[in-house]
Parts: structure tokens; sequence; C-alpha cells
């Protein structure tokens, strides 16, 4: 894919969102996308250093990063802010407001976009494709972390617009359970996609990297406690970890210095403050900002590794620690208690004592514990892949490609031949999977649909029936204002695909694929009429082979207000490979939505009145009416005192609710 990625802010390659991108560059170029890097004006110097980063073969054969020379393999264009970006706060105005239009103009350009850090820059509105990562909300957890005005923003502004990115990831399951918390975002719409191991390959494959391997055997008898981080009052935690520090037995401290690296961030003052009036000052080290030249030898002195943040997002510096084969003791709040396992000594970070009392713990732990707690370290690592993770924002992002999403409900972008076999393939996984399935939820989307679920003022919707529509396996596009809509959002589907034409095609390739059939709903015979009628037109085209296997036909009446557990029996006795529900929108949606669970069927789809159609005794309207989008008349026309009202009334609310969307409302 043709990738537009935003590396702003990058702090000048200093915190870990600068690790983040760099990562996240090298990865997605490593997997084959062709990448175009948005930079901070003073950023060219970084950038075109992530630009020299990728994966190559060592003499070994073991996979190892070094710097190459793009222009023989794929190189980055580069694009930078306007240089007046250069203060925070006009950057953060103009990645909110000017960049989307920037990005509308020259969206044929890409396939999509992707923010490295959405908890800090966001757009207004998303012109294309969008998976936003949000690494932390520490704002909301440490009061004073920031200006009054920075923490009005990033708690009243930021995430009105970050929830509208098509999607959203979160760097651990405590982040994640932060934008549920703080930003009011749904489970279903945040994905948990973990960092990676910082100069790893991103890979574990089936053992540790080779090169972390020869670091971890090659180090030396390292000694000092070791902290990686900005030195930023008090987020980060530093005065505590000193003061904490200053309470161990002189003797020990003097066997084990304790070393603090990175640069000075807001509030250091306090910080080196501390340590000068602590009684161990002498044994403390401030390193200032490590380059990656000088990490290895700070790593080999290292014996210990403490992370005594405040809160954290992730927490790159304990897994890169763990990795090395150093015992760590951390924070267990945030995601590091989430992120160390039980690999790490955890300790409450607001207690100096607690602090201490890990401290002493993990100095003074027998050898044979040590050596299992960095074993279990060493296994537990493995769930931390670059590569994993960018794979997981490209698959993202495709999925958003192959949908136009309207209202919050993915449309497929597919033709009908396309929607067929996906459904029948849909049936065919779920059969042939290992373990018990439900079945796939598909709905056709129309006009109907859409007045019965969407909410806008001063409409009120079915916010049931809406969550089963916006979580659906596959949605396609049963009415022609749904493909118009569609082309003014800048979506464009490819045209309607209705229930009424794809169920003889499903019915087709069924009989082929030797697939079941089972109909809940309609009229018993109606619906026997209906499947003759298509055995005929089977014969008469001359296809032959197999009978379509017709599993059931239900014509039971359902009530939704009650349980009827007899009718899932009979479905499930059954097991048919495609479940049709003709029971009419919303009542077939929310039957399946609340059954699902309990179904044993491949998939599942509500057809409505399909099969009157199918058996003539309904007729649709002609082919240009369809066409046009006009065959709402039609059947007002065969039925005006049973539709005039139900069609008035859905085409002025979905007049609405698209003027609603046009002006970005729903995400």
């Amino acid at each position: 894919m043709k990738l537009l990625v935003s590396c702003i802010p990058y702090d000048a390659g200093k915190s870990g969102i600068s690790v983040y991108v760099r990562e996240v560059v090298r990865e997605l170029s490593a997997q084959g996308h062709e990448l175009t890097l948005l930079c901070e004006p003073e950023s060219r110097k970084e950038a075109s250093e992530v630009e020299k980063l990728n994966v190559e073969k060592s003499k070994s054969g073991s996979s190892t990063h070094q710097p190459f020379n793009l222009s023989t393999f794929q190189p980055f264009n580069i694009i930078s802010a306007p240089r007046w970006t250069r203060r925070a706060v006009l950057s953060m105005l103009w990645h909110l407001f000017v960049l989307p239009f920037r990005i509308g103009r020259r969206r044929r350009e890409f396939d999509g976009f992707v923010i490295c850090a959405a908890n800090r820059r966001v757009c207004a509105w998303y012109p294309l494709p969008t998976v936003a990562t949000v690494h932390d909300l520490a704002n909301f957890h440490i009061p004073g972390k920031y200006s009054r005005s920075r923490m009005f923003y990033l708690a009243h502004i930021l995430p009105f617009f970050a929830k509208r990115a098509q999607r959203l990831v979160a760097v651990s399951g405590a982040t994640k359970a932060d934008m549920v918390k703080f930003w009011n975002c749904r489970e279903e719409d945040v994905t948990v996609l973990y960092n990676g191991l910082p100069g790893g390959t991103g890979n574990w494959g089936n053992g540790r990297p080779a090169r972390l391997e020869r670091e971890r055997e090659n180090r030396g008898n390292g000694t000092t406690i070791l902290y990686i981080s900005r030195i930023e009052h008090p987020g980060k935690n530093h005065v505590r970890l000193i003061e904490a520090y200053s309470r161990l037995p002189r003797s020990l401290a003097e066997t084990h210095p304790l070393v603090i690296a990175g640069a000075d961030w807001k509030d250091a003052g306090a910080v080196h403050d501390a340590a000068e009036n602590s009684p161990h000052r002498d044994l403390i080290r401030f390193t200032g900002f490590v380059d990656a030249k000088d990490m290895p030898a700070l790593w080999d002195e290292a014996g210990f590794y403490v992370f005594p943040s405040l809160f954290e997002g992730f927490g790159l510096s304990l897994v890169e620690a763990m990795a090395k084969g150093i015992p760590c003791a951390c924070s267990n709040n945030g995601s590091l208690g989430e992120i160390a396992g039980d690999a790490a000594v955890t300790f409450d970070p607001e207690s100096v004592d607690g602090i201490a009392k890990a401290l002493e713990k993990l100095l003074c732990e027998p050898q044979a514990e040590r050596e299992a707690r960095v074993a279990r370290g060493l296994e537990w690592i493995k769930r931390f892949s670059w590569a994993d993770h960018a794979r997981g924002i490209a698959e993202l992002l495709d999925g958003e490609r192959r949908v136009s999403r309207l209202f919050g409900i993915p449309v497929a972008r597919v033709t009908e031949t396309e929607a067929v076999e996906r459904i029948v393939a849909m049936a065919k996984s779920s059969r042939n999977s290992p373990v018990p399935r439900s079945p796939s939820f598909v709905a056709t989307l129309n006009v109907d649909f859409v007045a019965n679920a969407v909410d806008g003022f001063p409409f009120e919707g079915n916010a049931e029936l809406w969550g089963y529509l916006k979580n659906a396996d596959f949605v396609t596009a049963d009415g022609m204002p749904i493909v118009l809509l569609s082309k003014l959002m800048g979506k464009p589907l490819p045209g309607r695909v209705t229930g009424a034409d794809m169920v003889p095609a499903i019915c087709r390739r069924c009989a082929e694929e030797g697939l079941s059939v089972y109909v809940l709903g309609g009229d018993r015979e109606a619906v026997e009429e209906a499947f003759a009628k298509l055995d005929r037109a089977a014969g008469d085209s001359g296809g032959g082979g197999k009978p379509l296997r017709i599993a059931g036909i239900d014509p039971a009446f359902v009530k939704l207000g009650e349980d009827q557990p007899e009718i899932v029996e009979r479905i499930n006795a059954a097991k048919p490979d495609i479940l049709f529900v003709a029971l009419g929108n919303p009542k077939q949606e929310l039957w399946m939505g609340r059954n699902r669970a309990k179904l044993d069927a491949g998939a599942m789809i509500g057809i409505g009145g399909t099969f009157n159609f199918i058996a003539g005794r309904v007729k649709r309207a002609p082919m240009w009416m369809q066409k046009s989008g006009l065959e709402w008349i039609y059947r007002i026309i065969q039925e005006p005192g049973r539709l005039w009202k139900r069609y008035a009334y859905g085409l002025v609310k979905f007049g609405w609710l698209s003027l609603r969307s046009l002006m970005g409302k729903y995400k």
C-alpha cells in the first residue's frame, strides 16, 4: 500500500514516541509498503536518518538492522510541515485543521494514513482510511503533568477529533481501558497492538533474535541500577526513586550505583536537587541523553533495571531490559504491570518505602531465583513484535480500504459476484473451523435499516440494532441512496448489492459446493415456490449438477419479546451452512444478533420478503427504476396504504442523517 505516515511529533528523536516512529516506519517499509513521511520542519535530519533504517541479512545469516542507502531499495518521500509550526500550539492547529485539506487534495496518491502519536496530534476529519495510535492518557492520571491549556486540549479537544479516525490502536490493554473510560470509546472500536522489542528484529520466530542473544552472552557482570527515561517531574517519578535509593544501606548502594539516563525535560531541576540532597549523591550518576552508539556500554554495566514511572502507556525500556537478561523492578500501575507479567518485582510507585523494599529484594535475590526471573522474562517478551505491530496496522488499513463506513456501519465495496463469493466463503470457513464458531452476520443495508437503527436529533434510533449493524461481519448496499451517499462521502461503492439479487446466486453456489440452506420465517408456500423456481432456472440454464440441499423451511412466528429456544434447537439440529432469516427489518437483524451465540450455522443473512420476489408473488420494479434509485416509488404504488408513511419517514430521516454524516457527525 501507499501510506502517508505522520511522524509528528518526533521529539528530536529523544522520546519513546520517536522510538515508535522509527520502528513502525522501519517495519512498514520492510513489509513492502511505499511510505511518505510527514515530519516537523526541524526533523529533516532525523527523517533522513529514518530513511536509512531497514532490515538486512548479516554475514551469519541472522536478521539485523543496518543502515544503508535507500536509493537502492525504497526511498521515502519526506513532506515537511511549514516552518511556522515549530511552536507546539501552531503545530497542533496545523495538524488539526490544515493538514486534512492537504491530504484531501492528494488523497488519490495514498491508500491510507497512519498517525503515530494520536494522543498528541490528530486531524479534525480524515479524508483517507486512518489508523491512529494512542500511547497513553497520562494526563488523566497525573495532575499538573502539563500546562493548564495543554491539559484542557488533551482532555476535551483531542479526544473529540481522535475518535473520528476510522481505526484506533492502543499499545497496551491499560491504554485501551483508559480510552474506554476517559474518552468514552467503545471497546470494539479500539484494537490493542503491543509495541515491539526495541532494537530487535521485530519478529521472534522460534527464538530470541540472534543479535540480542549474542549481546546477552557477551554482557559483563554489570552491577549498576539503571533507569532510562527523559527526566520529567513528577511523571517519571525520579524523585521518589532517588529517595528510595537513599534508604538503602550504604554498603548495598556502594555495590550498586544508580545510573539515570535521559535528557532533561519538564521540571528536571527538582530531580537534580533531590540527587544533590541524597546521602548517596556520590553514587548517583546522570548521563544525559545517550546516543544509540553509546547505549551498549550503558547496558553492559547494568546489573539491574528499575522503572518507577507514575504512569506509562507501554514501557519500551522495560521490555529491552528483560530481553537483555537483566532482572527488573517496576511500577504496578498503568501498563507496566501488564507488560512485566510475572518477570519483574513490582511496587506502588507512590510509596517511597515500597520502592526501597522492591530494590532491596531485587538486589539481594538468591542467584537461583534471579535466574528463574530472567528466564521468565525472556519467555514473556516473545509476545512483543514490531513486525506484528506494523502488520496489524496494515491489516486495519486494508480492511478500511475495502469498506465505505456510513453512519459507523462498514459497507463492503464489492460487486454482487464478489459479495456472493464472500458469503459462501464465510459459511465454508465457519464449517471447517477446528473450534466452534458463531455464524457470520451478514446484513443488506438500505434506507429502512438506517431509519430504524441510526440516532440523530431530533430522530431517535435503535441502539441495539445499530450496534449489530456496526459490528456485522459483512454489510452490502441494498439501496441506491446508500450508494449515492458513499459517492458524496468520497468513498464510492461499486453499486447496489441487494438481498433479492444475491439469494438466487447464493443458492446456486451452495448447490455447486454442496452446502445446505435453512429458511426461518416467511410463508412456507412462497418459499417452496421460490426454491422450485430456482431449480427450474438451474435446469433451463443447462447447469445440471447437484440439487440444492434444503436443511429446513421454518415459518415459525417469532416473538422478539419471548424466549423461543425450540426455534434455535431446530436450526442447530439441521446445522445449515446458510441461514436465511425472512422476518423483515428490524425484526430479523435483532433476532440474529440476540441469538447468534447460540446458533450452529455457517453464515446468516436477513432477507426480508426476498422469497416473495423470487416466487413472483410480489413484482420488482423495472430495471431502470432499480438502477436510478426509484424502486421505492414502485413499491408505494403496489402497496400505498401500508408503505407510504414508512417510506416518507425513512427518506426524510435518511436525508437528515446523511447531511449530519457529510458534516462529519458519524465516524
